[in-house]
């Protein structure tokens, strides 16, 4: 690698623009590490609602059974370094403008950062239980497009407190040229905080760059525990002098991942101008039929409840299947280089 030596003595050293997380306030922590590589999340099952009953001669609340659970276990895959050497001479030569520990925390800032930002948000677009996908969204689209956005949500019961709008910045532009929010004082008034820039529909608004938002998705709505984001290990340190070197070694490991809780599906919403259509689930006479508008798609299921995006006993259709009448099937199609569908279910 090429070293530019200093024509005169100058302090000044230019660097980069850095960048802070535009997702880490959102990133759920709700988790425990179970093994080395593994974070674990523990849902508990939801009561059959009954009637009393005054007669009864045992549990006038109904039968007693155990309180169950689910446990989901999640491995983490994200195991990330970077290092680079400062030479004592080329340092010298350079008036020691470059310093060991200083240079680490920069590459954090501006490689680190946004790969962590960019990876969350691949992760939980695709992994949403509601993909939306329609027209290019406009300055008279927009904001119906957001509505019916939180509506569905709202619908699905995930709760309005702990929602946030990620939308890129041509589309927050575009916002902003909406009727509906034209002179509204709290959206573009002032960025608060890691991109955040005001509130619609009592959700935070973060606009980020546009090449952080998937390919193909207009706007991502996350309720804040709808992920884990486990950051276990995150390694900054200068080594001095190494044997071989007369330098200052710089070493950084990250180990991060981010996975959607499939309790919590629906606390994803997608609007996506690119994205596989959502499956049709039929069944007659016994007969599962499961189909696609996406050509080339391919169509995953499973029929014992579980989320089709992970579990293990998703199945990949390929033909018409007997189910039984009371089976819960639900299925979703992905296709490479497209945003995952949503998740249809059939009771």
């Amino acid at each position: 690698m090429a070293i530019n030596f200093t024509t005169k003595y100058s302090p000044l050293l230019a660097e980069r623009f850095r960048q802070t997380s535009f997702t880490e306030k959102y990133a759920g922590q709700r988790f425990d590490f179970d093994g080395a590589k593994s974070v674990a999340v523990y849902t508990v099952d939801k009561v059959t609602l009954g009637d009393y009953n005054k007669e009864s001669a045992g549990s006038r609340f109904g039968a007693i059974s155990e309180l169950g659970d689910t446990k989901q276990i999640m491995t983490m895959t994200q195991d990330k370094a970077f290092t680079f050497s400062i030479d004592h001479g080329n340092s010298a030569d350079q008036v020691n403008v470059k310093h060991c520990n200083e240079q680490l925390k920069a590459n954090w800032d501006e490689v680190c950062t946004p790969e962590i930002d960019r990876y969350r948000l691949a992760k939980w677009t695709n992994g949403a239980g509601v993909v939306q996908v329609g027209d290019a969204l406009t300055k008279t689209s927009v904001m119906a497009a957001i509505m019916s956005a939180t509506a569905t949500m709202s619908n699905n019961l995930v709760p309005r407190a702990g929602r946030v709008l990620f939308i890129g910045e041509t589309l927050y532009a575009t916002i902003k040229l909406s009727a509906e929010v034209t002179g509204i004082d709290t959206l573009g008034r002032e960025v608060v905080s890691s991109g955040v820039v005001g509130r619609i529909d009592g959700m935070d608004v973060v606009v980020v760059p546009d090449v952080y938002m998937p390919t193909g998705a207009a706007f991502v709505i996350k309720h804040r525990d709808a992920t884990v984001d486990p950051m276990k290990l995150k390694t900054m340190r200068v080594q001095k002098n190494p044997p071989g070197y007369d330098a200052d070694i710089g070493e950084c490991r990250f180990y991060h991942d981010s996975f959607v809780l499939d309790s919590k599906l629906d606390g994803i919403y997608v609007y996506a101008t690119d994205g596989v259509a959502l499956p049709v689930i039929t069944v007659t006479s016994g007969e599962m039929s499961i189909t696609t508008a996406t050509t080339g798609a391919t169509i995953w299921y499973t029929l014992d409840g579980s989320n089709p995006k992970t579990s293990e006993t998703a199945i990949q259709y390929t033909d018409t299947d007997l189910v039984g009448s009371n089976v819960k099937i639900r299925a979703y199609a992905k296709k490479s280089g497209t945003i995952n569908s949503g998740i249809s279910v059939r009771n």
